[in-house]
């Protein structure tokens, strides 16, 4: 037994250095290219990535552990005026690799897009952030698992309205089958999404999506949304319900909501850059406006930040208290992360 599990772990750590090694190459590779071909700096590749590690105190059950959460490289680049591109792994995502993102984007004519590929259903503010940009250690209940596993390979249109008030419009088809999937389907899930304002000010959102999931029968999914930034405060707030037939033909319906804010203080200091109060509300169940609640908690904490940007290199300390929780795994908690960002 212990033969076979060694090199499972042997393969696995060769596969995730292959991968990284084939990232970088090919980045590399097409700078070379694009420095033949095209001079402009414009069409140089960009490589990014987020390391996100942390260790955590479950405080109901004296327990301890340390995690690397993310490990994500990504390449994105611009391949002409009218075409680019974005590739990304994890080479930690809760201790899996993953392919994640990996599309093109055709923009033929200003604030029209197109994407192919594989990235993130666009349905949900929460759940389309990147691990660095979450705002707490831990995730709402809304991303963890009522938007749990919603990227997929599909085709989007987008198109932006500028003005007064910018709105922006994405209507896509997907498989329907997951991340990195591509099985044959008889007819594709559908998603949109409507968002209006700009990124300072207020900013409404509502999302769509409706399908077939693996054991879900007309799975339909609605979510509403409603933020304020003046840059230093942020609050926001998001609705979404999922319903769905089981295999015995019966209707289930699950729903949640959060509130999160923070403030952005920036002292006068050498090494601290910003400190930033976060808090969080969140509630997830059968019907949370008719006291249906599976689980509920609050959670705070400080934010340190060591760059003037904000979410690219931070210490954050969290505290989450449930107030019920249905989940053995739902305990009281304190962390402690380290977030870097390049």
């Amino acid at each position: 037994m212990v033969r076979p599990a060694l090199s499972t772990l042997v393969s696995g750590v060769n596969a995730s250095v292959l991968t990284l090694f084939l990232l970088v190459s090919f980045a590399g590779s097409s700078a070379q290219a694009q420095d033949t071909t095209k001079t402009m700096p414009e069409f140089a590749p960009e490589i990014s990535g987020i390391l996100k590690t942390k260790v955590e105190f479950d405080l109901d059950n004296s327990l301890m552990r340390f995690e690397v959460r993310n490990a994500r490289f990504s390449v994105r680049g611009k391949i002409n005026s009218y075409m680019t591109y974005k590739l990304e792994i994890d080479l930690s995502d809760e201790g899996q690799m993953k392919m994640l993102d990996a599309y093109v984007r055709f923009s033929p004519v200003t604030d029209l897009n197109f994407y192919l590929g594989q990235r993130k259903i666009p349905f949900s503010s929460d759940y389309m952030r990147s691990p660095a940009d979450n705002i707490f250690a831990n995730r709402s209940f809304l991303a963890k698992y009522i938007n749990e596993g919603m990227r997929d390979i599909g085709f989007y249109a987008e198109y932006i309205f500028r003005g007064r008030i910018p709105v922006s419009v994405v209507a896509g088809a997907v498989n329907g089958t997951g991340n990195n999937n591509p099985q044959w389907i008889e007819k594709p899930n559908f998603a949109a999404r409507l968002a209006a304002g700009k990124d300072d000010g207020v900013r409404a959102a509502t999302n769509f999506y409706y399908g077939e999931g693996a054991i879900e029968h007309n799975l339909s999914m609605y979510g509403g949304e409603l933020r304020y930034n003046n840059g230093n405060f942020f609050i926001e707030s998001e609705y979404i319900v999922r319903q769905w037939t089981d295999t015995l033909s019966a209707r289930q319906n699950d729903d949640g909501i959060y509130l999160h804010s923070y403030y952005n203080f920036m002292p006068v200091n050498r090494m601290v850059k910003m400190v930033t109060p976060v808090a969080r509300i969140d509630f997830i169940g059968d019907a949370v406006f008719r006291d249906d609640i599976g689980a509920s908690r609050f959670t705070c904490g400080l934010n340190l930040g060591f760059e003037a940007k904000q979410f690219y290199s931070e210490i954050r300390l969290n505290y989450e208290n449930y107030f019920k929780s249905l989940l053995p795994i739902h305990t009281d908690k304190f962390t402690i992360e380290f977030i870097g960002r390049f």
